[in-house]
């Protein structure tokens, strides 16, 4: 009897257990579910963009009709580029103008000085600028393109030098004179005995002119000297003896040796800018 109601507490314990149990995850599972729906949630939508269409790009031919047409008054037409056979066959400007020098590269670093010869006015001038009636097309090395009354005409640097070379023909030029002076053979020798003495009666010194040897320049003639009894001057030149250039110390001792000898001598020189031969007679 004992025995049997062992078995039964032991079985109903094993119950009481088991609905504690059920209880309690039931329990649990409610707070959890409870928790749960306290939370916000949002819902996230992708939706797929669609792809941008491809703009072709215009063509520079679809821009003609606006080119042609200049609505905006620009002067690209008047300024496109001359062939290079064009160039060649273009007629030198009548212009009272002269091309000076360039400078070249592309439109908006190149620039060419430009004199108006008339009035003595210098300028910097670039491609577009526009110079009496004449606007700048191409400035090339030694020469620009300019547009004139509806028609290209060239300017260039050896046009400009030949113009100027005509101006001074234009001037006319002093006719040379030509005088004839007399010496005595005796003083000629008596003052070439000492050669110092002589050199101490004048200041001798080369005289250059653009860069290159143009005579000997004469100063400081000693009154009652051979040089002035030769007829020179302060200030002049010699050029030359003979037709022959002096350009070097042995045509000095050229001129030297004839005064020593008492040959025929025709010393020329420049004279405050005019050409002067002087014809030596000895007695």
């Amino acid at each position: 009897m004992k025995a049997m109601s062992k078995r039964y507490q032991v079985i109903f314990n094993l119950l009481a257990l088991s609905v504690i149990i059920f209880l309690g995850v039931d329990i649990f599972y409610r707070i959890v579910y409870a928790k749960l729906s306290c939370v916000d949630t949002t819902t996230f939508m992708v939706q797929r963009v669609a792809e941008p269409k491809k703009v072709e790009k215009p063509r520079l031919d679809d821009y003609h009709s606006i080119i042609d047409r200049n609505i905006f008054g620009s002067t690209d037409r008047a300024l496109e580029k001359v062939k290079a056979e064009e160039i060649e066959d273009l007629e030198p400007t009548s212009l009272k103008i002269a091309l000076l020098g360039t400078v070249t590269g592309s439109e908006q670093n190149a620039f060419a000085v430009i004199e108006e010869t008339d009035k003595r006015k210098q300028g910097l001038y670039k491609v577009g600028d526009t110079i009496q009636n004449a606007t700048i097309r191409m400035i090339l090395r030694g020469k620009v393109v300019l547009r004139v009354d509806g028609r290209d005409e060239i300017l260039t640097m050896e046009e400009a030098a030949a113009q100027k070379a005509k101006n001074q023909r234009a001037v006319s030029r002093p006719p040379e004179g030509i005088s004839t002076v007399t010496v005595r053979r005796t003083e000629i020798e008596k003052s070439l005995r000492n050669l110092n003495k002589l050199l101490s009666q004048v200041r001798i010194r080369p005289y250059f002119k653009g860069g290159k040897p143009h005579g000997l320049a004469l100063s400081n003639i000693k009154r009652g000297s051979v040089f002035e009894k030769l007829g020179l001057k302060d200030g002049d030149i010699v050029q030359g003896v003979n037709n022959r250039t002096i350009r070097s110390p042995d045509d000095i001792m050229a001129f030297y040796r004839r005064l020593k000898s008492g040959s025929h001598i025709a010393v020329r020189i420049d004279r405050k800018g005019q050409l002067k031969t002087i014809n030596y007679r000895f007695e």
